[in-house]
């Protein structure tokens, strides 16, 4: 018995250390897309094609079990040495198969982002994919945990190929993906700011503040089209923490819950659950309530008590209290009806409040609704992270006293800082990458036929380039 133990303790410790050393599962290539198949998608010129792979990695499970979860890899079909790193964080998706690494969630966010010269990253979340079990949505720690295996497991795959990333590291991330981009962000820069340092992050239209607009949101009286989220918040919190309820009508009506059982068992997706549970709140209570969905006395008890436990676990996936250190945008759209705008004005004020090195928060239109809203806001973000990146790869980045004012400008910027303009040309990037303005520099450049957008000025002399963002009204 003494011997068995022995081999059984050693066998332990090898075990968890082999999972400890190797965080790769799989990888494989799934398929490729040229510069004019992802152009003719999404009827915008890009410059690169892009290649993708699965890859499976271990992790840990929801129910703090090994797991092994999947993403997808995209890097850029093109002849750089290296590529700079995005980690893509998705947004809901109806059904577990429906996801990043099977190519049929956000392709085009990602496609592009690759095909403007970035490796990316795009975690199926913990639930989804390959991964075990019923997805803990909007859970603050699960999400993160899938974005840093995935991203060690990724540094570890690059050690065998000819592949290489550089020392630029971008997170972003769209509705549920903005939440999951914050959390990631969060966990980086708190724990392993040693390992990873990101260069900078957008979070996109996401539901940053569970606790208070988020829970406002689920116990509201107003008509609601989305009714299928809430109970998929409630189901994953309960994935997680087991503590949420003992049985479903603790929690909803009784005429629902034959509805989210068949979506927690995976007979329904997302989209029938939402359907149905507006059908069933029209036909027994007259209104898309989401306050409708639950037993009253639950909104009783939560509402009337701030330490409720509901009310705590809900805090604990808040995603914005705390204090960002790289270049952060947070981009939303005032016409939201699915996110609130809400959650991105509370973020901003409190990271700005606790300290924030770099943060702007931008409302992209006030008309766009949640769908419309996600075009610019990735443009926005491939403009803004271009704006990191060293643009010749023979001539260093410089930084003395060159400025560009007004900026914003209604179409005419001065430029300051040199004595001497022989020798240095102008060029202006538009936010796909396309040289529109190539020229000699002289003391003024002229905007004034350009649209209204985000444009990148680059400066080069004989003392390298000098890369600015600049916003034409």
């Amino acid at each position: 018995m003494k011997y068995y133990f022995t081999f059984s303790l050693l066998f332990s410790v090898l075990f968890l250390h082999s999972v400890q050393s190797q965080q790769v599962n799989s990888v494989e290539y799934i398929s490729s897309a040229t510069a004019q198949e992802i152009s003719e998608l999404l009827d915008y010129d890009v410059p690169y094609g892009v290649r993708f792979y699965k890859m499976t990695y271990h992790t840990t499970g929801s129910d703090d079990m090994p797991d092994i979860a999947s993403g997808l890899i995209v890097i850029p079909d093109n002849d750089a040495p290296d590529f700079p790193l995005v980690i893509y964080h998705h947004g809901t998706s109806p059904a577990k198969d429906q996801v990043p690494s099977s190519l049929n969630l956000d392709y085009e966010a990602y496609a592009f982002i690759g095909a403007n010269g970035f490796a990316v990253l795009a975690p199926d979340y913990l639930g989804m994919g390959d991964s075990r079990g019923f997805h803990p949505y909007v859970h603050r720690e699960t999400q993160a945990r899938a974005s840093v295996d995935m991203l060690k497991a990724f540094h570890e795959w690059l050690e065998n190929e000819d592949y290489a990333v550089n020392d630029k590291l971008f997170l972003t991330g769209y509705s549920q993906g903005g939440h999951a981009s914050m959390s990631t962000h969060q966990e980086l820069e708190l724990f392993y700011s040693g390992e990873f340092s990101v260069t900078a992050a957008t979070h996109l239209s996401g539901p940053y503040s569970i606790s208070g607009v988020m829970r406002d949101l689920m116990f509201s009286q107003d008509d609601y089209l989305f009714l299928g989220f809430i109970p998929y918040v409630i189901l994953g919190y309960q994935e997680v923490y087991g503590t949420i309820y003992e049985e479903l009508d603790d929690i909803f009506q009784p005429v629902f819950i034959q509805s989210i059982e068949a979506f927690y068992n995976g007979d329904i997706n997302l989209i029938e659950l939402t359907i149905a549970l507006i059908f069933l709140s029209g036909q027994n209570f007259g209104n898309n309530y989401p306050v409708t969905l639950f037993n009253p006395d639950l909104v009783n008890d939560v509402t009337s008590n701030d330490n409720h436990p509901i009310n705590i676990i809900l805090r604990e996936n808040d995603t914005y209290n705390w204090t960002l250190q790289a270049p952060t945008r947070i981009f939303y759209c005032m016409g939201d009806e699915m996110v609130p705008f809400e959650n991105s004005i509370l973020a901003d004020s409190v990271m700005q409040a606790n300290g924030a090195a770099d943060l702007i928060t931008e409302n992209l239109s006030s008309t766009m609704g949640h769908g419309d809203c996600a075009v610019p806001a990735l443009l926005e973000t491939v403009a803004f992270f271009k704006g990191f990146i060293e643009t010749s790869v023979d001539l260093p980045a410089f930084h003395n006293e060159i400025s560009l004012y007004p900026n914003p400008t209604n179409g005419r910027i001065n430029v300051s800082g040199l004595t001497d303009f022989a020798g240095y040309k102008v060029q202006v990037v538009d936010i796909s990458g396309k040289i529109i303005l190539d020229q000699v520099l002289s003391p003024e450049i002229n905007l004034d036929n350009f649209r209204s957008g985000m444009y990148l000025v680059r400066i080069t002399g004989k003392q390298g380039v000098s890369t600015h963002r600049v916003i034409r009204k």
